[in-house]
């Protein structure tokens, strides 16, 4: 049996504006550790003596981004299986649909462990273990997701419940529930039974293909016809730009996860996880040494990111978030950390397209 990463690297990660950019999302920039969040990943799933087997990694990624992809490869001596490269961001049921077909083409009895690019897994051998223990689960014929230990009643993932046990730490899946507001996820958390979608799958590439022809039809049937019409340079891929970008734009949640009898979650796994969604969830990883960093005088509970050579100061401010990078800063309430799209609106309507 063997296991095959694909990782998803498309999205771009506007909630981390300005540093973030459609240009060098948020994947590709040395956020945390001085690493990228796509170099971190690209390790995580690389060869380890851990008794856990993976297949060179094949990367799934908007086709702009080949460049930094290819050098951050490089940098982190990772020899990609493939990269195939999409002319336009179709969600991530067409992005499921593409690496089941091309896994299947493969290796007809291949799982595939489909993961974003842009989270932060701070210990890498937890959730190593987690993959190896759902390993058997999604040979047994499951799609297994990952349900990631909640710590706190956080409104800005959604959750899933676990049903039936069919395993060490697996089992049905209830129900998959949206993004709660405080007081749903108050209950969520006491319940003991939710934990947070991740977006990490692992499943067989044969039934993934079954479920999506059976939930999503249309969108399996354009991924094979988009991959049929490759234009293939070496390892380098390229999915036909007019057949890729009439797939139906859902994601894979809506697409086969709320309707399939055959889900399984693995966990609750307790990895240090974060999807660094918003610039406190960043905050949360950073080092809080006053001897570094911000000046922060009668202000507390602030996130503060500001490029080398730049030192920000803040004076009596509370709960705040200040992003400086590149000639832009954002300043705002962290309880409003999900509305920097807003901005990024704001930017458009100006013309100003070197800002984002």
């Amino acid at each position: 049996m063997a296991i095959y990463p694909v990782i998803m690297c498309g999205g771009s990660g506007t909630r981390l504006w300005p540093v973030s950019t459609s240009r060098t999302p948020k994947q590709f920039v040395n956020l945390i550790s001085g690493e990228s969040l796509f170099r971190q990943t690209a390790r995580r799933v690389a060869q380890a003596d851990d008794g856990l087997s993976l297949a060179d990694p094949v990367i799934i990624s908007n086709a702009r981004y080949l460049d930094l992809l290819e050098r951050q490869l490089t940098d982190a001596g990772i020899n990609p299986l493939a990269i195939l490269l999409e002319p336009c961001a179709r969600n991530t049921a067409a992005v499921a649909a593409i690496a089941a077909e091309y896994i299947s083409r493969i290796d007809p009895d291949g799982l595939v462990l489909l993961l974003p690019a842009d989270h932060f897994i701070g210990t890498p051998a937890a959730f190593r273990k987690a993959v190896a223990d759902a390993a058997g689960i999604a040979q047994g014929g499951r799609i297994v997701t990952f349900g990631i230990s909640p710590d706190r009643p956080e409104t800005g993932f959604g959750y899933i419940k676990a049903g039936e046990a069919i395993g060490p730490s697996a089992f049905t899946v209830a129900a998959f529930r949206e993004k709660p507001d405080q007081a749903t996820a108050v209950t969520y958390l006491a319940d003991g039974t939710y934990s947070w979608n991740a977006g990490i799958f692992l499943f067989p590439a044969s039934l993934m293909k079954a479920e999506l022809g059976t939930h999503a039809p249309d969108v399996m049937e354009g991924a094979v016809a988009a991959l049929n019409a490759t234009d293939t340079d070496a390892t380098i891929m390229r999915l036909d730009e007019t057949l890729f970008s009439q797939i139906r734009s859902i994601s894979i949640d809506y697409a086969v996860m709320e309707h399939t009898q055959k889900a399984a979650v693995v966990g609750p796994v307790s990895c240090a996880w974060s999807d660094v969604g918003t610039w406190p969830a960043w905050g949360d990883l950073q080092d809080t040494s006053p001897d570094s960093g911000p000046i922060l005088i009668d202000s507390r509970n602030c996130t503060i990111h500001a490029g080398e050579g730049t030192l920000v100061a803040a004076l009596g401010i509370d709960d705040m978030v200040i992003a400086v990078h590149d000639g832009a800063v954002l300043v705002m309430p962290k309880s409003r950390s999900q509305d920097v799209s807003l901005v990024i609106a704001a930017l458009k309507a100006r013309g100003r397209t070197d800002l984002f």
